[in-house]
Order: C-alpha cells, then sequence, then structure tokens
C-alpha cells in the first residue's frame, strides 16, 4: 500500500475513541483558541476585503463567515475564516511541523460540518484526524522545506491536513479520499518573502479553501492520482528539495504515534511570529525582577534557536503587520510597555519614535555554535541588555516540549477567548459559545455553534 493510500486508510478508519482523552481535550482547546483569533481577526483590514470578495461570488450561502454576519460557500466561508483565524498571528504551533496547524484545519472542518450538517464530534473527528495526517507527512519532509526553501510550512502541509479532515467529515471511502489528499497536494502553496503583509494569513485561509475544494470535487467524480505524496515526482519529495526526506515514515507513523499529545498544541501568548515568542518570555523576565529604562540600554543581544531571520525577515519594520514579523519591535516594545498584546501591533505604534530609536539597537543571532543546524535544535532562546553603565542582564526561556496542550491550562485558553471575543460578540453570546465548546464531543449540530459566531 503506498503513502497516499495508507493517509485515506487511516482517515476512513479512525474514530474518536482511538485518541487518549488528553488528545481530545487538547484539540477542544486549539478549537477554542483558533475560534478566538478568528474573532478577533474578523475585525481586520483583510477580512474587510476577503468579505467584499467573497460576496460578489454571490456563492450559495451554506456555511458561517465567523463574526460577520453571513453565510457564503463552504469553500469561500474556509478561505475567509481561515484568513482571519491567523490575521493577528495569534494562532497556535505544533512543534514536529513549526506550523499554525488549527488556522487551517479548523475553518476547512467548520464550513465542510455546518453544510454537512454534521454534529460537533464530527468536526472534532475530522479536525484530529487532519491534525494527524499533516504532522505524519511533515515529519517525513527535509529540514530544507521548513528553514531554508522559502516555503510557509503550514500551507502546503495545511492543505493536505484540511482535505483529509474535510474527506472524514464528507464521508469519503478510501479511494475519495486518497485523491481528496492527491488534489489538494497540487494545490498546496505558500511563500515566506510574504511575511508582514496579508498575503501570510491568506496562506492559512486557501490551504483551507483547498482542502474543501478537493474533498468536494472528488465526491462529485474529479479524478486525482492516488500517489500524489510520494511518488517521484510528488509532494513530498517537491516541497524536500528533492533531498533530505523519507516518505516510508508517514506509514510508519501515522496510527502509531498520536501527534496531538507528541507533538502538541502550544497556545500563543502574544499576537506575533512565534519565533519571537520565547525571546519574549525571557524579557519579561527580565522585567519581572525589576526596571529597565529603555533610554539607559545601549544595546540587547538576542541568541536564538533558528538561523536569522526565518520567519523574523523584518529588522526596520515600518508598519503593524511587518512588526509582527520583526524581533527588533517586539523586544522594543515588550521594553517599552512592559506587555506585548493586541494593542501593540498597530501603525503608529510601531512607528512612535521611542520604538524606532531603540530597534537598531537589538541584534539577533543564531546559538553559538549551532549555525546551520536546524530550527528549534537548542529548545531556548537568551536575551542579553547591555546597559551603558555597563551592566549586563541576561535571561533564557525555554520551549514548552511534552504535553498536548502546552504552555497554558484551558482556563488560560478561555480567558482568551473572552478577551478576543469582546472585539465581536456580546458577553451573552460569548458564555453560550464556550458552553458550545465545552461539549463539542457531544451530538449537538454544528449549525448551532456557527449560527452563534457568525452573529
Amino acid at each position: 500500500m503506498n503513502i497516499t493510500q495508507r493517509i485515506a486508510q487511516y482517515v476512513t478508519a479512525t474514530d474518536i475513541e482511538d485518541f487518549p482523552p488528553e488528545a481530545i481535550e487538547a484539540a477542544k482547546g486549539a478549537i477554542m483558541d483558533c475560534l478566538a483569533c478568528m474573532l478577533a481577526g474578523s475585525r481586520e483590514a483583510l477580512s474587510d476585503i476577503l468579505c467584499r470578495y467573497v460576496a460578489a461570488e454571490a456563492a450559495s450561502p451554506t456555511a458561517s463567515v465567523v463574526g460577520r454576519g453571513f453565510r457564503t460557500s463552504a469553500a469561500n466561508a474556509a478561505l475567509v475564516n481561515g484568513a482571519m483565524a491567523h490575521a493577528l498571528d495569534y494562532d497556535d504551533i505544533t512543534q514536529i511541523t513549526k506550523t499554525h496547524p488549527t488556522a487551517v484545519l479548523l475553518p476547512a472542518s467548520l464550513a465542510v460540518a455546518e453544510e454537512c450538517g454534521a454534529t460537533g464530534k464530527d468536526m472534532l473527528l475530522g479536525y484530529m484526524s487532519g491534525f494527524e495526517v499533516a504532522c505524519a507527512v511533515g515529519e517525513a519532509l527535509s529540514e530544507a522545506y521548513y528553514d531554508d526553501l522559502g516555503w510557509h510550512p503550514t500551507g502546503p502541509l495545511g492543505a493536505v491536513g484540511a482535505a483529509a479532515s474535510a474527506s472524514r467529515i464528507m464521508g469519503l471511502g478510501p479511494e475519495q479520499t486518497a485523491m481528496a489528499v492527491s488534489l489538494a497536494a497540487s494545490q498546496a502553496s505558500g511563500l515566506r518573502q510574504n511575511f508582514g503583509t496579508m498575503t501570510k494569513p491568506f496562506h492559512a485561509g486557501d490551504a483551507a479553501r483547498a482542502g474543501v475544494v478537493a474533498a468536494r470535487l472528488v465526491r462529485e467524480g474529479f479524478t486525482a492520482s492516488e500517489d500524489a505524496l510520494e511518488g517521484r515526482f510528488g509532494f513530498i519529495r517537491a516541497f524536500s528539495g528533492g533531498q533530505g526526506f523519507d516518505s516510508q515514515q508517514v506509514a510508519q507513523n501515522l496510527g502509531n504515534k498520536c501527534y496531538l499529545v507528541e507533538s502538541g498544541i502550544e497556545i500563543k501568548k502574544y499576537p506575533c511570529c512565534g519565533s519571537a515568542h520565547l525571546a519574549l518570555d525571557a524579557t519579561f523576565d527580565l522585567l519581572s525582577q525589576g526596571t529597565i529604562d529603555p533610554a539607559a540600554v545601549d544595546r540587547i543581544d538576542v541568541m536564538v534557536d533558528f538561523d536569522p531571520p526565518r520567519s523574523l525577515i523584518h529588522s526596520r519594520p515600518v508598519s503593524s503587520l511587518e512588526g509582527k514579523f520583526s524581533m527588533q519591535y517586539c523586544l522594543a516594545a515588550a521594553l517599552l510597555d512592559q506587555r506585548v498584546g493586541l494593542q501593540s501591533f498597530t501603525d503608529d505604534q510601531v512607528m512612535r519614535p521611542e520604538a524606532q530609536a531603540l530597534i537598531p539597537r537589538i541584534d539577533m543571532r543564531r546559538i553559538p555554535g549551532n549555525e546551520g543546524q536546524p530550527s528549534w535544535t537548542e529548545g531556548f532562546h537568551q536575551v542579553e541588555v547591555q546597559m551603558k553603565d555597563g551592566s549586563t542582564l541576561r535571561q533564557q526561556a525555554h520551549r514548552a516540549n511534552s504535553g498536548a496542550l502546552r504552555g497554558v491550562t484551558m482556563e488560560d485558553v478561555r480567558e482568551k477567548f473572552h478577551d478576543c471575543a469582546a472585539t465581536a460578540l456580546s458577553e451573552a453570546t460569548t458564555a453560550e459559545v464556550l458552553s458550545r465548546l465545552d461539549l463539542l464531543d457531544e451530538a449537538e449540530p454544528v449549525s448551532n455553534l456557527a449560527e452563534l459566531l457568525r452573529t
């Protein structure tokens, strides 16, 4: 059996009872967190543009656009909801693939589940199946895919995972599922050079849409190969740059590992690129020990567990979106404001003179001796603040590397949901949404939840 067919067999045969309780709880937390990010993202400028775009399509209204008060087609809803989920770069990460999994998988699963009249349990299983597939394929790819070739890992892997999620919820058989995954693989894309613009969150939405389109077309009789992942000219080799991959890992790991536990879901504390988060943790640890006067700082050296710039491509940002992908601005904001939150990323905040004065004094480099190694090898960042009086402040922060829901509790996720939802929902509606999310693994139709989120 080839790899793509093995994935199809897994997707069609796996049930919710095959996952440990820890994985199910983490998946529910990830869904809650991603919906929070969608609601906050629904107020971003890119959401206005995308909503105008899909409204002009006049598509059949079968799936809800979160926080925007209307329905569109399942594919269009997946596109807009995915982009909104990733708009603030506040959505989760998973360790093995270094991707933002839920911003792709949930929009696809939610749209298809609502269109099909599926239950919350169906949607949850679709999401979890897609997560496992994306991680299994991702682990087989070369390190160059993640670090050197320019791909935004979330886009290509997300498209494959979204096709698996949509196929499961639609009830496609093994042959159809294999073709849906193959068709999604031919739509997969996303370039890191677009970071700091509206196109980065578009990657998540486009991947979600690709998965939905693939499953729907195959259901109607559209054909694709059944070996588009592992073939000589397939996804795994192509996205690996032709070397450093191991396709057989997919068959060996899928269903034998539980990636929801082994790779985990990292819930973000800050609405910016995850590559800056450990350095921010270290900076806030320093600030908790005493006040640091930004005017008294001579320079800041940040040592990171990747070869810069990787995703942090804007060392001299001039806009809110560029600021999200700037280690220099993120640390400047932390020192100036003693917090980094939704209010940190506006054009005015990035361009304020005190931030622009501090940014050139912040330098980012790889932890010495590990240059050229795969990202996240060390699992920690170190921030060293050199003061003008000659004193030095130094702090490390380490990456959480165990457990399914990492770095937070479910109560933390609920608090983040309240904060984000306040931009789009009333307090009463927020409470009702959270109540329904707590019971997501039961048999209530997803349409009831979608209606609350839409309005």
